[in-house]
């Protein structure tokens, strides 16, 4: 594979593919197919005519370089609900090359939580945070790091915690009956080698197994969080819900902010270093 150029606009749309790397566009190209056919397939055909009038218009437009046409196409259908990793990636690409690095990242997490798999976001998202994080002055320690425990549950997508925790439970269990088994053999006691062995590996087994449930759990807890990314490059924090209560403390672009109540159009956010404001709800996009 080819190793990646420095930060800029094309280093944002490569991904990574198996034996080199893979450009942002033909991921979008590729798309077309795919994405007309769920429309089709889920909507009623005047409908899905629209919307698809308006994926080929988005792809048109971002290819000339023309990308503030290009989000307005991609909002349009963003704005019927359609759950489509890629329109979220192609959005979020239109984003960045338009200069929003929030409303990019935003757009990428998006992406991920539909298509946990999808390594072309997940590059691009990591190379925005590290672009957004080089324009912030005054950064807020720990404000950018999630507790250990949501670390842990999202360092594998949930589908691999999920046959994880199906294949150790499934080999326990196995490794139970094979015990067993030779347990009943005749002359066999409690005391033989290999019985003893059988005992550690199903305990070794239980306790993976354990750790896998637990982190499934994990997931469940996390998944049910309000989350969202900070959208514009600085946003004031409020002590309360009103423009004329005093600044706490500032937010930049893409940071991840949880969700904790809305009033009226004020959203109170907590940030991962326990940092508690207001602020208006426009500017925060929830995953």
């Amino acid at each position: 594979m080819k190793s990646r150029p420095s930060i800029n606009a094309e280093a944002l749309e490569r991904g990574r593919g198996r034996q080199r790397a893979r450009p942002a566009v033909a991921t979008l190209m590729a798309a077309v197919a795919v994405f007309a056919l769920g429309l089709v397939a889920g909507h009623r055909s005047a409908r899905a005519d629209v919307l698809d009038d308006a994926w080929k218009r988005g792809n048109d437009a971002y290819l000339r370089g023309d990308y503030a046409s290009a989000i307005a196409a991609y909002q349009q259908i963003d704005r019927q609900q359609i759950a489509s990793p890629e329109l979220t990636f192609n959005l979020g690409n239109a984003y960045y090359r338009r200069g929003a690095i929030g409303p990019a990242i935003w757009s990428w997490e998006r992406t991920l939580a539909l298509d946990p798999d999808h390594e072309d976001a997940r590059y691009n998202l990591e190379q925005a945070r590290r672009v957004s994080a080089t324009r912030v002055h005054d950064k807020l320690e720990g404000a950018e790091r999630d507790p250990a425990w949501m670390r842990l549950v999202g360092l594998l997508p949930a589908s691999t915690e999920t046959w994880l925790f199906v294949v150790l439970y499934l080999a326990f269990f196995a490794v139970l009956l094979l015990r067993l088994r030779a347990r009943r053999a005749p002359g066999a006691t409690d005391e033989d080698a290999h019985l003893s062995a059988w005992g550690t590996v199903a305990a070794i087994l239980g306790v993976a197994a354990g750790l896998a449930g637990a982190l499934l759990i994990g997931r469940s807890v996390m998944d049910r969080i309000p989350f969202g990314i900070v959208l514009p490059d600085q946003v004031a924090v409020k002590e309360g819900a009103d423009p004329n209560y005093k600044t706490s403390f500032e937010v930049h672009a893409g940071l991840r902010v949880r969700l904790l109540e809305h009033d009226q159009d004020w959203a109170r956010v907590r940030l991962a270093n326990g940092l508690e404001g207001w602020v208006h709800d426009a500017d925060v996009g929830r995953l």
